[in-house]
């Protein structure tokens, strides 16, 4: 019990360094805070495919996939979906994305000998087309949301 006390004590004290860091930038430097909310919202969405990296550090597909969720995250700033107010699931513009680009990766490396192996495959593929659907849900509500009457 205690370990999981210093864990929300260390996930507490992390969210308020964030909030400082944060406030600081955009009191000192003019850097918007909703922007460093999405750098670290991206961040985090790296930093778990850099573990999956380290953790599979025989196998290509979680470096290509780590690329490729970079290069895709970086353009996500330069569309439309950021030219509105921060929400909490900030997050899941990010995850999604990237969940798509983790699954087509681990397909397309995943080698089928067996009918076990086969099986696995489609449960993958099927979470690929339900990670497909869900980010283009979220992606037209983001860009099709109530806007403010101007």
């Amino acid at each position: 019990m205690g370990s999981r006390l210093q864990y929300a004590i260390l996930a507490l004290l992390g969210i308020i360094a964030f909030l400082a860091i944060g406030i600081v930038l955009e009191d000192e430097f003019g850097l918007p805070f909703k922007t460093t909310y999405r750098i670290a919202c991206d961040a985090a969405c790296l930093l778990f495919i850099y573990t999956l990296c380290r953790d599979y550090p025989g196998e290509r597909w979680p470096r290509i996939s780590l690329g490729l969720a970079l290069l895709v995250n970086i353009a996500l700033f330069f569309t439309p979906l950021f030219d509105r107010p921060t929400s909490r699931g900030e997050v899941l513009l990010f995850a999604l994305p990237d969940a798509v680009i983790l699954l087509v990766a681990r397909i397309v490396s995943y080698r089928v000998v067996d009918v076990h192996r086969r099986a696995m495959r489609q449960q993958m593929i099927l979470g690929l087309i339900v990670a497909v659907v869900l980010c283009a849900i979220l992606f037209t509500l983001t860009l099709t949301g109530p806007h403010s009457a101007r």
